[in-house]
C-alpha cells in the first residue's frame, strides 16, 4: 500500500491491469493547446498484426478527467512509430500522434512519416488520419506517407520532365487551412521561393513570393509563430544574394498581403522552438485584439539563450517583442555566476497567467556531467520585467514533473520529485509548489510503497493522479487524489 500524508484525499480510481487484454505500454494525459486537461489515454500492445508482421495492433482506453471510461478500441501502429502521444485539437477531437527516430527520417531510405489517428468524441470512432501530398500545384489526400526513396524517385522523375526538383513543407493549421512553403531546385540554384495558403477544400487562396528575381544564393526558412482567422505571423530567415536577414512578418490571412515586418537582432543560425518538458508549451495567448506568442531562442555563436514574447496589436497594426535573456539572470543565481563551468539552465515549463504575466520554471544543469539540481522559478510582468525569482534547493537529479493552472489561470501549481537516503533505504518525496496571489508556498509529501512503483500525473485542478505499478504482480491502479492547497 501507498503511504501518504494528510495533504491528500482519496477520490476516483481505475484498475488498468484488469480492463484491457494487451500488454500495458503506458498512460498519457490529454490536454488542448492551452493546457486544459481533457482526460487520459492508456495504451496496450496486442502483438503483431496478421496482415503485416512489421506492425503492431494497439489497444487503447480513453478516460475523461474524472477517470470515467469513455471508449475502448484498437489501431495498427506504423513500424516507423516509436511512441504515441495524445492531445485535444481545436475541433475537440483526440489526436494520437506518433514520434519517430530523427536519424531514420534523415538517412533511412525505407522510412516514412507514421500516421496520426483521430478519435471523434461525438461517436468515439477512431480512424487513421490521411496525409497531405503537394505536387507543386495541387494539394491532395493520400492514405499514407511515401518513403524517403519514393520521394527521391519522384524528384528524379520531375527533374527529367521539368528540369527541377520540388521541395515543400506542409503545415496544417487548426482552422482547417494549410500553409505550404516551397522552392524549386534547379541546376542554376533555387527559384520560385514562396509560401501559399490553401483553404479546407484544398483550394489555393493566395501565394507570396519572397524574391522579385531568382539568384543561385537565394533561400528562405519559414516557420509559423502564431495565427488566427485574420492574420498569420511567421519567423523568417531570408538569404538574398549573400545577405542574411532574420525577421518576423505579419500576413493578412485572407489576401497574403504583408502587413508588418519586425527585424530580430540576432545571428542567422539562431534556433527558435516551441517545446518544453510539458510538451507543447502554452506558447499562444490570443484575444480578438491581440496575438501573443512566447518563443524560445538559443544556439547563437555568442551563446545567447532566452525567450521572446512576440505581440501583435491588430487595431494598431503594431508588432513588437520583449525578451528574457538567460545570460542576464545568471548573476542573480549563486551557482551560475561566472565562471559556471558548464552549468546552465534547462527550461522546464512556460505559462501565461490570466493577467498576461509569464511564469517560467527552469532547472540548473551541469551539461558536462548531465546532472540536474535546483529549480529556479521566475515571474515576469507583461513587459517581461522580473517581478519575483525563487530557487527551490533539491537533491542531485531531482525530477521536474508538470505544472497545473489554478483559479481560472490566475495562479499556478507545479510539482517535482526528490529521492532521499535514510538508513540505507531510498525514499522519495513529492514537492507541491503553489504560486497564489503572488505568493510562493511549498508542501512536501513523503511517498512510500512497500512493493509498487508510484508515478504522479497531471490531473484536473486541485487534484493529482497517482499510479501504483508492479508488473511482476500484475498490479496497475490509478486514482485521483484531491490536494489540500
Amino acid at each position: 500500500m501507498l503511504g501518504l500524508s494528510y495533504g491528500l484525499f482519496h477520490s476516483q480510481s481505475q484498475d488498468l491491469a484488469k480492463i484491457a487484454q494487451g500488454k500495458y505500454l503506458g498512460l498519457q494525459s490529454i490536454s488542448d493547446r492551452e493546457k486544459n486537461l481533457f482526460g487520459y489515454l492508456a495504451l496496450y500492445d496486442l502483438g503483431k498484426t496478421e496482415s503485416d508482421k512489421k506492425k503492431n495492433k494497439l489497444e487503447y482506453i480513453l478516460f475523461d478527467k474524472n477517470l470515467n471510461s469513455l471508449s475502448t478500441g484498437n489501431f495498427e501502429s506504423d513500424e516507423t512509430a516509436v511512441e504515441y502521444y495524445p492531445y485535444l485539437n481545436s475541433t475537440k477531437q483526440v489526436v494520437i500522434t506518433p514520434s519517430f527516430k530523427i536519424y531514420d527520417f534523415a538517412f533511412d531510405k525505407s522510412f516514412y512519416i507514421p500516421s496520426d489517428f483521430v478519435i471523434n468524441l461525438s461517436d468515439y470512432q477512431i480512424k487513421k488520419k490521411d496525409k497531405l501530398e503537394y505536387d507543386g500545384t495541387n494539394l491532395t489526400f493520400i492514405s499514407s506517407s511515401k518513403t524517403n526513396k519514393e520521394i527521391k524517385d519522384d524528384n528524379k522523375d520531375l527533374k527529367k520532365e521539368k528540369g527541377y526538383k520540388l521541395y515543400s513543407e506542409i503545415v496544417e493549421l487548426d482552422n482547417g487551412q494549410t500553409i505550404i512553403s516551397e522552392f524549386k531546385d534547379e541546376k542554376s540554384g533555387s527559384k520560385d521561393i514562396m509560401v501559399s495558403l490553401f483553404n479546407k477544400h484544398h483550394q489555393k487562396l493566395w501565394e507570396y513570393r519572397f524574391f522579385d528575381k531568382d539568384h543561385k544564393n537565394n533561400s528562405v526558412k519559414f516557420k509559423v509563430a502564431n495565427y488566427d482567422d485574420d492574420v498569420l505571423i511567421a519567423k523568417i530567415f531570408k538569404y538574398q544574394e549573400g545577405d542574411p536577414e532574420y525577421y518576423f512578418m505579419v500576413f493578412d490571412m485572407k489576401t497574403g498581403k504583408p502587413l508588418n515586418k519586425l527585424p530580430f537582432p540576432y545571428e542567422t543560425h539562431l534556433y527558435i522552438t516551441l517545446d518544453s518538458v510539458d510538451g507543447p508549451i502554452n506558447s499562444k495567448y490570443n484575444t480578438d485584439k491581440k496575438l501573443t506568442s512566447l518563443l524560445k531562442y538559443s544556439g547563437s555563436s555568442t551563446n545567447i539563450e532566452g525567450f521572446v514574447k512576440l505581440t501583435y496589436d491588430k487595431s494598431l497594426n503594431q508588432l513588437s517583442f520583449n525578451e528574457i535573456n538567460l545570460q542576464d539572470i545568471y548573476k542573480d543565481i549563486e551557482e551560475l555566476k561566472d565562471p559556471f563551468d558548464s552549468k546552465d539552465l534547462d527550461i522546464q515549463s512556460v505559462n501565461f497567467l490570466q493577467n498576461n504575466d509569464v511564469f517560467v520554471i527552469l532547472q540548473k544543469i551541469n551539461r558536462r556531467k548531465n546532472d540536474v539540481s535546483d529549480l529556479v522559478v521566475m515571474d515576469y510582468d507583461p513587459d517581461m520585467n522580473l517581478r519575483n525569482i525563487k530557487t527551490y534547493p533539491s537533491q542531485k537529479n531531482s525530477t521536474y514533473l508538470f505544472s497545473q493552472y489554478l483559479n481560472a489561470k490566475k495562479d499556478l501549481a507545479f510539482f517535482y520529485a526528490n529521492t532521499e537516503k535514510k538508513n540505507r533505504e531510498k525514499k522519495w518525496n513529492l514537492y507541491i509548489n503553489t504560486f497564489i496571489n503572488g505568493q510562493f508556498k511549498q508542501e512536501i509529501l513523503p511517498m512510500s510503497s512497500e512493493n509498487n512503483f508510484v508515478i504522479p500525473y497531471n490531473a484536473k485542478e486541485g487534484y493529482i493522479l497517482l499510479q501504483e505499478l508492479n508488473e511482476k504482480e500484475k498490479y496497475n491502479k490509478i486514482r485521483l487524489e484531491r490536494l489540500n492547497y
